[in-house]
């Protein structure tokens, strides 16, 4: 019974003592960072991901927001080329279709989007 209370004590001081460490002494630094910063098969995630949430929300001005972040020439440079390399690469049309959809809005149209604007599956 004696070691079983040690050991809680101990085990308490233990946790204790990490948390004054980690939280008091030595916190963790925030780092400013954006998306422009991630490697590229996380922005081609981040890209999907805008398109996605623009295909349930529909507000274009905060996906041209957001593609802005990845700091490109233009926010549909990105968008554009993810898009025909996805297609060149088969993806499916359940991924296809949102970014297609989300570059002809923003005024982009190539002849690859086409048949996922039009609801056919090459």
């Amino acid at each position: 019974m004696r070691r079983l209370v040690w050991f809680v004590v101990g085990l308490a001081l233990g946790i204790g003592l990490a948390l004054l460490i980690g939280w008091g002494f030595f916190p963790v630094q925030r780092a400013d960072s954006s998306p422009a910063m991630l490697r590229r098969d996380y922005q081609e995630e981040y890209i999907r991901l805008i398109a996605a949430a623009y295909q349930v929300d529909g507000d274009l001005a905060l996906a041209r927001q957001r593609l802005a972040a990845l700091q490109a020439d233009s926010p549909t440079t990105p968008l554009v080329e993810v898009t025909e390399r996805w297609i060149a690469q088969g993806k499916s049309t359940a991924i296809l279709t949102p970014l297609a959809r989300l570059a002809r809005d923003l005024g982009v149209n190539t002849p690859a989007m086409q048949p996922y604007l039009q609801g056919g599956v090459p």
